[in-house]
């Protein structure tokens, strides 16, 4: 397989070439073939450190997949948005036929990068390892819930009831690890029962179900304000959309649907099943882009886990907002493992609910572990 490799840093200068090392086989007929490239990582021992983490994520890509490289492309991002280098691989791997390997998708410099197949050319995009801890962390069996609850007897019996009977149906296989309540008001602005449960979280590398964030009595919305513990909201009083629908008709094997239920400006999107087969510890993965007086512009990157969604049905992911999302092109990645243990992917980009409100998953195949 030929291979253009695609590098990208944050600033810095760009090193003129990255040494490689072919390995070579015979053919049938006794003549020496590439088997597959490595980049010398020794002769690159100076390289920015966020270089030597890709080199290391594309060699161990090129051995495992027989990729002969046959250029490199390194782009210094700056923040514009703008990536001549990225074009140039692209013609390059046009004029090779050839597969675009993107060395990391991370954000660097503000700038995440989510390319995709298209105009006839594959692209493969690798996983950073810190993100891929981050993926990994968000499939996590082990939960801690934190809920919310009221001073009055009545009142908290009720949201509590609420909240862990929407968590129920989101657990299944979890493992629930400790249950912390904060009842509101709150005295001070700090939630201790908030802080105790991020503290097990980060410990245990668990995911963390919050009961709701509605307003509880006179208080306000609770927004959570971390970002480096994986969280799922269970219950929201304004989409009271129904968990899983019956497909009537899906025209794609794996999509996403968006519901024509309509609440102040959002509708339900959800991830359709009709492989025929039950699809299991499944994630969706969103982020959105556009360009807002001349700067690159990206949301707030979503993911949401679901234990499994049976065949002939769609699970409910998000509140997709109109207004807001819809002016962004957003990109969703699929992930999911069926029941013989392979692990599939695929992505769909849509800028606004597509006319029939139905967006196909492209690419769905297997992924190596």
């Amino acid at each position: 397989m030929k291979v253009i490799v695609y590098f990208r840093q944050a600033g810095g200068t760009v090193a003129g070439k990255y040494p490689l090392i072919t390995h070579w086989a015979e053919d049938e007929d006794e003549q020496p073939v590439p088997l597959f490239s490595q980049f010398d990582m020794e002769a690159m021992a100076d390289a920015a450190p966020e270089i030597l983490v890709q080199l290391q994520s594309a060699n161990r890509w090129l051995k495992e997949k027989r990729g002969v490289v046959v250029a490199s492309f390194t782009e210094t991002e700056d923040g514009s948005g703008r990536r001549p280098s990225y074009g140039a691989a692209r013609k390059a791997a046009s004029r090779e036929r050839a597969t675009i390997l993107v060395a990391t998708t991370k954000a660097l410099a503000g700038q995440r990068f989510a390319p995709i197949s298209q105009d006839g050319l594959e692209v493969i995009r690798l996983k950073d390892p810190e993100d891929a801890a981050s993926e990994s962390w968000a499939r996590a069996r082990n939960v801690v819930l934190y809920l919310r609850t009221a001073t009055s007897p009545d009142d908290a019996r009720t949201l509590l009831e609420k909240q862990r009977g929407e968590i129920r149906k989101m657990l299944r296989s979890a493992n629930v690890l400790a249950e912390f309540v904060e009842t509101e008001p709150l005295r001070s602005a700090e939630r201790p029962q908030l802080q105790q449960a991020l503290a097990l979280c980060r410990e245990q590398k668990a995911r963390l179900f919050i009961g709701t964030t509605d307003v509880i009595g006179d208080g306000e919305v609770f927004e959570p304000d971390f970002t480096d513990v994986p969280y799922e909201v269970a219950y929201r009083k304004g989409y009271e959309w129904p968990e899983t629908i019956p497909l009537d008709h899906c025209p794609f094997p794996v999509a996403l649907y968006f519901g024509r239920e309509w609440t102040h400006g959002y509708v339900p999107l959800y991830l359709a099943n009709a492989t025929e087969n039950e699809l299991f510890e499944v994630t969706i993965s969103g982020v959105g882009t556009t360009v807002m007086d001349r700067e690159h512009v990206e949301t707030t990157p979503s993911r949401k886990g679901i234990d499994s969604v049976p065949s002939g049905t769609g699970r409910l992911v998000e509140a997709y907002d109109v207004y807001f999302d819809g002016d962004f092109l957003v990109i969703y990645t699929v992930e999911a493992r069926s029941s013989d243990g392979t692990r599939y992917s695929g992505r769909a980009a849509t800028k606004g609910i597509p006319g029939n409100r139905w967006l196909r998953i492209d690419h769905w195949k297997p992924i190596s572990a």
